[in-house]
């Protein structure tokens, strides 16, 4: 089977994470990849020389309306030029803001082509493109999605009769030896769904004198949290630590995963610090973490925009080891049923 992978970016992101892990690992099972990006850029994912070929365009666009449209044109006449010349048996295309043009790109090529949704099944597409899934996505041959409300929602919206629920598969963090710290633990990118912000005025309410925040991630909200964090006078206890490829040191060295997501497809962090393993406190937000967290049993789920909860929750694993290791023992597991393997071989067969 040839597989042509669509996707706008390797940029650093669970979406485009969640794909170089597929085409990195059935590139070593010898599965035949081709990977396309939609625009031209430097990934922040490593690709493996294994696959069949990595192509992106050549050419790129203005910040002006005629000058993306071009872009789009060309765009989709690049697209059916790969289709012609690698000659793939299924397109898998990553992504509800490029599924669409990705759909409209296979239109008379008979290949097959499926679709995953990465997003909140809430998240509302502009008007003109909530016409456009109607009509493209029931040509489909199926669409994935992260979570079961995922595919309720979905099917009620467009009556799609081949939606599956395959979760994201998990990447590995390996521990390092060094000493563990009063660290509470945020990955993710500095965005509104993500919530950091409210995540340091729980930490600024709670008053944690020995404990600090550390923060991994970057994004467009960096400058407004740091003038919170300016705000609160805790700059030496809350630290934004940017983007970064290696996330050993910083789950290493920290006690407590703390998750403040109001809005999630499937959250890849808080999966990540699960299977690390960390003890885990999450909102239930829309989607996601109710599909992996038990509450009480492998992490604390607290309701969303229940911040009272969250901090007397928080407080309870700041103050008792013994449920910490709990907590870890049994979110451990999800290793095997979010391994690489188990994932791609799934989504294999769907095809």
């Amino acid at each position: 089977m040839k597989i042509a992978l669509v996707i706008p970016t390797f940029l650093s992101g669970g979406m485009e994470r969640v794909m170089s892990e597929l085409a990195n690992h059935w590139g070593d099972e010898e599965v035949h990849v081709d990977l396309i990006f939609l625009v031209k850029h430097e990934p922040f994912y490593l690709i493996n020389d294994k696959l069949n070929s990595v192509s992106m365009p050549s050419f790129g666009y203005k910040k002006n309306v005629i000058s993306k449209l071009f872009y789009k044109v060309k765009l989709l006449f690049y697209l059916r030029r790969k289709y012609k010349n690698l000659n793939p048996d299924v397109v898998l295309s990553f992504g509800e803001g490029y599924n669409l043009f990705v759909i409209l790109s296979t239109l008379g090529t008979r290949k097959k082509i499926y679709v995953a949704n990465r997003s909140s099944p809430f998240k509302e597409l502009p008007f003109i493109l909530k016409i456009f899934e109607k009509i493209l996505y029931p040509i489909a041959d199926g669409v994935f999605v992260q979570t079961s409300l995922a595919k309720k929602v979905i099917y009620e919206k467009l009556k799609h009769k081949n939606i599956k629920v395959i979760p994201n598969p998990i990447k590995i963090i390996p521990q390092i030896s060094v000493q563990k710290k009063n660290i509470i633990l945020n990955v993710g990118r500095l965005v509104p769904e993500k919530d950091q912000s409210n995540l340091i005025n729980i930490f600024y309410e709670m008053d944690l004198k020995d404990w600090e925040l550390h923060i991994v991630g970057d994004g467009p909200l960096r400058n407004k949290l740091e003038k919170l964090i300016e705000e609160y006078g805790l700059h030496s206890r809350i630290k934004l630590l940017g983007s970064q490829k290696d996330l050993s040191p910083y789950l290493s060295q920290s006690k407590i995963f703390a998750f403040s997501s109001i809005s999630e497809g499937y959250p890849n962090a808080l999966c990540e610090a699960m299977a690390f393993p960390l003890p885990c406190i999450s909102f239930d937000c829309d989607a996601g973490p109710r599909d992996i967290i038990k509450d009480q049993v492998n992490g604390f789920l607290v309701e969303k925009r229940n911040n009272e909860e969250y901090k007397a929750k928080l407080l309870e694993l700041i103050r008792n080891e013994e449920l910490r290791e709990r907590f870890m023992k049994a979110s451990i597991n999800i290793r095997e049923s979010h391994s690489i393997e188990k994932i791609s071989n799934r989504i294999l067969k769907s095809f």
